[in-house]
């Protein structure tokens, strides 16, 4: 099956995976980029219109927008600010209920440099919350006063890492790292998961197909599979959704912003007293860990369509006959003991047993080769006695013969 997946857009939908500060400053910024299309293009503008004008300059390929942006940059050097009421929207975070109220900001004042670079992330986080992002040039670059970022570096998951944040996780926590890591999804993917998609299958003996789903980033089809660790913790945060009175088929298993999926893991890994180092933690690098271990024992199409990366369309098979393929990951992904992790368990016994018959067999085998070395050795000396006798028997006779 096709899962439909909802998204729901605009300023609101983007403003509301913020805090209250940054809610803030960037309906200020948003509201100060509406005035500055509207003063340098025909018509009024409003979060909509950006829209529907970036895909239909995406689809051209004119980037108009990048350019409209350096405007914006430059625009703001002599731009004053006016008074504005802005409305910031705030999620209880134990009532997950929200509730808005007016802030008035004092006009007046002339943008400094940082506050017009902080404005131009604003409209650049618009943009990207909607996936139409903007690619500029490195010229364009220069003119934004853009420097190049370090290289970021990403801690690498383990299992016994998996083992040991899950046994601190509450539901909730489980659920994420769990099913995360068995689907191997985006953040973007994962986040709006309906409860039907899994209440339809959990029934069933994993590796549990979850169908068709279409992903947002690159826009194909993943077919993923949830494993037994995912199943059981999809199945317990379930239980609490549905005392909650929170449950039904068309419900989302989490209403909370993407962003939001990596501070769970952050706050596991601190509470399993994880040490990463100067690496940083991320929900995408669950995604990592199961490719990590898919890529040892599957071909390549097969783990890059059950994750949604792009396949040729040759290479495409439906998902219940990949369930055989999803099975040998499991060894490897899996925390919770399996037939197949048993198996696997059993055959690792069974290969040290092996290795240490065949060095003690190696050991032997020096044992009669220096045995055989000394026996010829012996062999050896014997000869020379039996020579040296020989040539002695020799000698006494011709002493014999001459007397």
């Amino acid at each position: 099956m096709t899962l439909t997946l909802e998204r729901k857009i605009g300023k609101d939908a983007w403003l509301q995976g913020f805090g209250d500060s940054t809610q803030k400053v960037y309906s200020l910024a948003f509201a100060t980029f509406l005035e500055f299309m509207s003063a340098t293009e025909e018509g009024s503008w409003d979060d909509l219109r950006l829209i529907e004008e970036r895909k239909e300059d995406l689809e051209s390929r004119v980037f108009a927008f990048e350019q409209k942006i350096v405007e914006f940059y430059e625009w703001m050097k002599d731009y004053v600010t006016p008074e504005r009421t802005i409305t910031v929207t705030r999620r209880h975070h134990i009532s997950n209920k929200e509730h808005s109220y007016e802030a008035h900001i004092s006009g007046g004042k002339k943008l400094s440099d940082n506050a017009r670079k902080t404005y131009v992330t604003a409209a650049r986080s618009f943009f990207s919350h909607h996936r139409l992002d903007l690619r500029f040039t490195k010229q364009q670059k220069r003119k934004l006063g853009k420097k190049a970022r370090p290289k970021r570096s990403f801690y690498e998951f383990t299992l016994d890492d998996v083992r040991e944040m899950s046994a601190v996780a509450k539901p909730k926590e489980r659920y994420i790292l769990l099913a995360g890591k068995d689907l191997g999804l985006r953040a973007s993917d994962f986040s709006i998961l309906k409860q039907g998609t899994f209440t339809a299958h959990l029934s069933e003996e994993p590796p549990i197909s979850l169908g068709e789903i279409y992903t947002i980033k690159e826009g194909v089809l993943a077919t993923p599979f949830i494993g037994p660790d995912g199943k059981h913790a999809a199945e317990q945060w379930l239980k609490i959704l549905k005392a909650k009175g929170d449950y039904g088929p068309d419900k989302p298993m989490l209403t909370i912003a993407e962003k939001e999926l990596t501070e769970n893991l952050k706050r596991l890994v601190k509470k399993a007293h994880i040490k990463t180092g100067n690496q940083e933690v991320r929900f995408h690098q669950l995604r990592v860990f199961w490719i990590t271990r898919a890529s040892k024992v599957l071909e390549t199409n097969r783990w890059k369509q059950i994750v949604g990366k792009q396949v040729p369309e040759s290479a495409y098979v439906k998902p219940f006959k990949i369930r055989e393929d999803y099975k040998k990951v499991l060894p490897l992904t899996t925390i919770r003991r399996t037939h197949a992790t048993i198996e696997k368990e059993e055959l690792d016994d069974l290969k040290k047993e092996m290795e240490l018959l065949r060095k003690r067999d190696e050991r032997r085998m020096k044992l009669i080769e220096t045995r055989d070395l000394e026996i010829e050795s012996v062999k050896s000396s014997i000869s020379l006695l039996q020579k040296e006798m020989e040539e002695i028997r020799v000698e006494i006779k011709k002493l014999s013969g001459s007397g």
